[in-house]
C-alpha cells in the first residue's frame, strides 16, 4: 500500500514539474517571438541611456579605472 502511495506521489510531482517547465517554455517562446517580430519590422524600442559608473568610495576591488565614463553610443535593442 505504501508503494502505491509513493508511486502516486512521484507521478504527481512529475506531472507538476512538466506543467511548470511547459509554462516557462511557452513564456520564453512568446517573449522571443515578440522580440523576433520587432527586429524584423525594425520597430525595436530604443533603450534609455545607461547611468554613469560610480567611482567614489566603496571597495578598491570593484574599482576599474579610476575615472567615470559615460556611454556615448545609442543602443537600439537588447536581446
Amino acid at each position: 500500500m505504501f508503494a502505491l502511495f509513493l508511486f502516486a506521489l512521484l507521478v504527481a510531482i512529475a506531472v507538476a514539474t512538466v506543467c511548470v517547465l511547459a509554462d516557462s517554455g511557452l513564456r520564453w517562446w512568446s517573449a522571443f517571438g515578440i522580440l523576433r517580430r520587432e527586429l524584423n519590422n525594425g520597430a525595436a524600442p530604443a533603450l534609455p541611456l545607461l547611468r554613469r559608473t560610480v567611482t567614489a568610495g566603496g571597495c578598491a576591488a570593484f574599482d576599474r579605472s579610476g575615472t567615470d565614463r559615460a556611454l556615448r553610443a545609442k543602443i537600439n535593442c537588447a536581446a
